[in-house]
């Protein structure tokens, strides 16, 4: 396990606090903080030490191309660690249900940044990084309350939700979401924080005890779930990887430093410290397809119920 070369890295945070009116959408004063955190937490030596010029803000972007651009320019620069986060409001578009995120300046729907457009995107552009990932801290819904991130969400919106998180799928990387739109609050009024991305910074910021030194993608979501399930009526994040996504270091574990300045000198070598390997404890894969592991079952029968067959396409 190594960690990402600051030199290498790139980071991409993307954040829509205010909404269009004509979605309809409520403002998520949060997500303002949320960037400036996140900013923070990868630049001032806790995470990555990353340069400042190499971690991007992106602030109310108002139209899709404000984005690709961005995106376009600043994934072609990473040969290590590309890290795209967003955090705002996300919508399910047309009879297909595909994700798209809410951007400050559109009055339609569909006029909203695509998922997949942004998804080919990263992937076009970010060739040459060893590793990915992607963090979303959005809504599936196309309705939001004040202090809320999803509402009026129908008896189904779970399974639906994990069908959604598959989508957000890119290859050879590590995607984690906060889990979409349900009936409680993502964003409360007087947190400072979304849930999710305060539950992540903490993490992050204070690592995870008996994991070992470094923090993987695995342990990072296992350890923002646990917090989040002491929390009552809290969403569950979502976790889809491919190849070894599971496995991408993403920050040197505090806990670890922590408990190793604890211990001390161990016998006669004052650098001998236990390290525990990390146990991601992850659900096993009951199912693939387009090469996407699947290890829920709601989402298994999600695809089940959804998929149409075509006899050209050998996955279906």
């Amino acid at each position: 396990m190594t960690l990402p070369d600051p030199a290498g890295s790139r980071a991409i945070l993307i954040g829509v606090h205010s909404a269009s009116d004509g979605l309809g959408m409520g403002e998520l004063p949060a997500v303002k903080r949320n960037l400036a955190a996140m900013r923070s937490l990868l630049t001032d030596g806790t995470v990555w030490a990353l340069p400042d010029e190499h971690c991007v803000s992106i602030r109310e972007p108002a139209y899709p191309h404000e984005v690709l651009e961005e995106v376009e320019r600043v994934a072609g620069e990473a040969t290590d660690t590309l890290l795209l986060y967003f955090a705002g409001h996300g919508l399910l578009v047309g009879q297909s249900q595909e994700l798209h995120l809410a951007l400050s300046g559109v009055r339609w729907e569909d006029d909203c940044l695509s998922y997949d457009k942004l998804r080919n995107r990263l992937r076009t552009a970010g060739r040459r990084a060893r590793r990915t990932v992607v963090i979303l801290d959005c809504c599936y819904s196309g309705e939001a309350l004040n202090g809320e991130m999803g509402a009026g969400t129908p008896p189904d919106q779970a399974e639906l939700d994990a069908l959604v998180a598959s989508k957000a799928e890119i290859e050879g990387v590590c995607v984690l979401t906060a889990s979409a739109a349900t009936r409680k609050a993502l964003s409360p009024v007087g947190e400072e924080y979304s849930v999710f991305t305060g539950e992540l910074m903490h993490v992050l910021r204070d690592g995870v005890e008996d994991v070992g030194e470094f923090l993987d993608m695995a342990s990072v979501y296992k350890a923002v779930t646990a917090r989040l399930a002491e929390r009552a009526g809290m969403p569950v994040p979502q976790f889809g990887t491919r190849g070894l996504g599971a496995e991408i270091v993403f920050s040197s574990n505090r806990a670890h430093r922590a408990l190793a300045v604890a211990r001390g000198p161990v016998g006669d070598s004052p650098t001998a410290v236990v390290v525990v390997a990390p146990d991601h404890g992850l659900p096993p894969v009951i199912a693939t397809y387009k090469g996407v592991e699947i290890r829920d079952p709601r989402l298994a029968l999600q695809f089940l119920r959804t998929l149409k067959y075509d006899e050209g396409d050998p996955d279906a």
